[in-house]
């Protein structure tokens, strides 16, 4: 197994990926990624971490958005420390919601999460933190962080021609079932495998916009 090497060093205690400055995705993703990336590119990516770390040495400009407060706090002191100023990086806590129970996480619309440990909370000033944005202004927009149909609505507009939308742990087919990338528009690369850190395989998928 190709990867087999690199995964077992991963998964050896300490190791993690902001420390490692690696994206949290499988390897094949990460050697396409580092295939595609260019010092002028402008980056937005809905969840922080190994990746920000990532990007902060191999792009003109990073933006990133955290959901959760403490790991914000924790990435924002590394990120300090760090010998580069092109980070904007934001802080959207999700919200109560007491309309949660008549939404569904699958319904990039309603802005809200699958994961019961955001039961009743509702994300949308998270996935519109990209709002603010010029329409065709990024380059690469990763989805890797919470309410992810709603991440996708939010930035396909954002996203310039042969500019890549990045959607992590693709294999859950509802992340994109409610868009329509058809092959005229949009070059897919799907890519699968072990990941980093973790004993499990995940997929991810590249979607190029071609117009």
């Amino acid at each position: 197994m190709k990867y087999y090497p690199a995964w077992r060093e991963h998964l050896k205690p300490g190791r993690n990926p902001v420390d490692d400055k690696t994206p949290w995705m499988n390897f094949a993703a990460i050697e396409f990624l580092k295939k595609i990336t260019r010092q002028d590119m402008r980056i937005f990516e809905y969840g922080s971490g190994g990746s920000t770390m990532f990007w902060i040495s191999r792009v003109k400009e990073v933006n990133s958005v955290e959901h959760d407060l403490s790991w914000y706090t924790n990435m924002k002191n590394k990120l300090d420390q760090q010998p580069f100023q092109n980070v904007q990086y934001i802080l959207a806590e999700p919200v109560p919601d007491p309309r949660f129970p008549e939404k569904s996480f699958e319904n990039p619309g309603d802005f809200i999460s699958g994961d019961p440990m955001y039961a009743g909370k509702n994300f949308e000033q998270y996935a519109r933190s990209i709002d603010s944005y010029p329409d065709n202004y990024f380059d690469i927009i990763i989805v890797d962080g919470r309410a992810r149909p709603s991440c996708v609505q939010q930035g396909l507009m954002k996203l310039k021609k042969n500019g890549w939308l990045i959607i992590d742990n693709s294999e859950r087919k509802y992340y994109s079932a409610p868009f329509h990338f058809d092959r005229k528009s949009w070059k897919i690369s799907t890519f699968a495998g072990p990941v980093p850190y973790m004993r499990d395989f995940s997929e991810t998928s590249f979607f190029k916009k071609l117009n």
